[in-house]
């Protein structure tokens, strides 16, 4: 139901430092009608012009914090921090060189934990123009 909103065309662009692309970026909504904690995340797999992203160069940016994503995945990662409805998760991939501008081919499965039903499994494709 909410899988075709999972990725927005906001937002997904270069990220510079010290003048230079250190990567790229895209912002999730949740696939859920409410928030959650994002500890409840088990998934988020990017793919971009048929590539895999390694998942231990995503980082994730939310109300100004920043958490490696393989560390939101770990048992301890705390249950306070929350991912609302309408709210944009930014998903921040380290490379060198960033990505091209223009149009690319993005794809996103996330899994999300609700209470009493099992891990949501949404899978979004879109053409997005990255600045």
């Amino acid at each position: 139901m909410y899988d075709e909103h999972v990725l927005t065309d906001e937002g997904c662009r270069n990220v510079w430092k010290n003048g230079k692309k250190v990567g790229y970026c895209v912002n999730l909504k949740i696939n859920y009608y409410r928030g959650l904690p994002i500890c409840c995340i088990d998934q988020i797999s990017l793919e971009v012009d048929g590539e895999k992203v390694d998942p231990s160069s995503m980082i994730l940016q939310h109300n100004g914090k920043e958490y490696p994503y393989l560390e939101i995945l770990k048992d301890d990662f705390p249950t306070d921090v929350y991912w609302l409805f309408g709210e944009k998760l930014r998903v921040v991939v380290k490379r060198e060189g960033g990505i091209d501008q223009g149009r690319h081919h993005v794809k996103v499965t996330l899994g999300t934990r609700r209470s009493y039903t099992p891990t949501m499994i949404s899978v979004c494709e879109k053409e997005l123009t990255f600045a």
